[in-house]
């Protein structure tokens, strides 16, 4: 998985082979194929453990902020993901942009919802820094919004503006919306 994932991050879906992988990998491509049938499930299985990745790095970060002042909690908070994902973003990009069937695959189909109760699980342990009352659609547009804006902010900057003036704009409209 390490070898592929440098891999795509280095030289990108297509020139990613298994024979690649292989040598990268130091095992022989026989072995390769007594795991995986090609390329594309190894794939699959760098998405699912960066995503999961992500998440631990996101869990790690929430700790963090119990130490922050409460007025600076949220705009933290984006910041943290922010700095997740961005750490990412080689591979990210080749997941989002080169991969032809990335979207069908199923971290990608899930990981809505699981944002969705990774974030629901973050608000029941908020205590006073979050409404009681966020729906659950509110919820699903909140991180709706934050994992679009971020993402594309690290993969597709928007010109003339700094990563620090759209996340801490958009720590400002989820404080509005959180508190």
């Amino acid at each position: 998985m390490q070898a592929c994932g440098e891999l795509l991050s280095e030289l990108g879906y297509a020139a990613t082979t298994t024979n690649r992988i292989a040598e990268r990998a130091g095992v022989n491509i026989a072995s390769l194929y007594e795991y995986f049938p090609g390329k594309d499930a190894i794939v699959a299985q760098v998405a699912e453990r960066l995503f999961g990745r992500v998440l631990r790095r996101l869990a790690e970060g929430a700790a963090t902020l119990r130490a922050a002042p409460p007025d600076e909690v949220i705009r933290r908070w984006v910041h943290v993901i922010y700095e997740t994902v961005a750490g990412e973003q080689p591979l990210v990009g080749v997941l989002a942009h080169q991969v032809p069937y990335a979207a069908a695959l199923e971290t990608a189909r899930a990981s809505s919802a699981r944002l969705l109760a990774f974030t629901e699980r973050l608000h029941r342990h908020a205590g006073d820094l979050a409404r009681r009352d966020i729906s659950r659609v509110e919820m699903q547009l909140i991180v709706n919004l934050t994992s679009s804006t971020i993402l594309q902010l690290v993969l597709d900057p928007p010109e003339g503006l700094s990563a620090r003036q759209v996340l801490d704009e958009l720590g400002d409209r989820l404080e509005t919306w959180i508190r």
